[in-house]
């Protein structure tokens, strides 16, 4: 999700060609009809949001596999397209513009109205979104924000030329940054820093250090509260709702799954991925399959 284009391209191109992706091969003779290969982006939360959908999948005598850090979605869904894979949680809004890159939509209600449609052109298919959002966020200290009076994105605008923004080398191009954030709220002139650990601790550590005085951290990321940061707030929606939304390629029956998911999905709420992942970064350094069946049993629904 936060590679650049060469790369994902050189990845794609050796993942695709070797039939390989990431944790376990996949069994040439098995049959495609009775088994569902979830996969991950390679990320903590994705490892986590696999094993959640899939041992529930397991639980009701499904056979499934996983293929865990494919990467980012322009590896993914040609994965799902040519039955590599048959299910990745994906984030709506980040899916609807890949899908559609003209769409508008920002807000939950009309991004979930739009991504059915806009999936089927990629012949995929979406289960129910879950209610649990992981955006990116701009991020400030709170020691920034109470000397500059920061409550929103728009309040960098009379200060922008004095702040540096850190993030994935491609934050500056995508649509919410460099140009969007000139586009929307008049916020120009600032330094970049490229820290490409998805808002992690090199990215924290520069913006406590005040080497960065902006960060976009993923809202769901447990430091937010531990080192007391500050969310900017985003009231223009320059960044589109990102709600967990099961996506899987055109030859599962969706119905069939949803049933299944659908309930899982329900009982995901932000506040509780949030936790997983706090769970999972925690000193015990639990596995992603290890969080997901201990969070499953709590909410009931699956058994010990």
């Amino acid at each position: 999700m936060r590679f650049t284009a060469a790369s994902l391209t050189a990845i794609a191109v050796g993942l695709l060609a070797s039939g390989c992706y990431a944790t376990d091969p996949l069994v040439a003779d098995a049959d495609p009809d009775a088994t569902i290969t979830i996969g991950s982006q390679g990320f903590a939360e994705s490892d986590i949001l696999a094993y959640v959908y899939g041992l529930v999948l397991a639980d009701q005598d499904y056979e499934v596999r996983y293929q865990l850090g494919i990467g980012a979605r322009e590896i993914f869904i040609p994965a799902l397209q040519d039955g590599s894979i048959d299910l990745i949680a994906d984030y709506s809004g980040n899916l609807l513009r890949a899908a559609d890159p003209d769409t508008t939509a920002s807000t939950p209600e009309d991004v979930n109205a739009a991504l059915p449609e806009a999936v089927a052109a990629l012949d995929l298919a979406t289960l129910a979104p879950a209610p649990a959002e992981d955006a990116d966020a701009l991020v400030v200290s709170a020691e920034f924000a109470e000397a500059h009076d920061l409550v929103s994105i728009a309040d960098l605008a009379p200060i922008a030329d004095t702040i540096t923004i850190g993030s994935n080398t491609e934050y500056e191009t995508r649509h919410y940054g460099r140009p969007g954030l000139a586009r929307v709220y008049g916020v120009q002139g600032w330094k970049f820093l490229a820290i490409d650990d998805f808002g992690g601790p090199a990215t924290l550590d520069a913006l406590l250090t005040d080497r960065i005085q902006v960060a976009d951290i993923f809202t769901t990321n447990p430091a937010l509260q531990r080192d007391d940061l500050v969310v900017l707030d985003d009231p223009e929606r320059l960044i589109a709702a990102q709600n967990i939304v099961p996506l899987l390629n055109d030859r599962l029956r969706a119905g069939e799954l949803g049933e299944v998911l659908d309930p899982v999905s329900a009982q995901l709420t932000t506040a509780e991925l949030t936790s997983l992942n706090a769970i999972a970064a925690g000193p015990d350094k639990p596995s992603p399959e290890q969080v997901a069946r201990e969070w499953l049993v709590r909410k009931g629904l699956l058994e010990r």
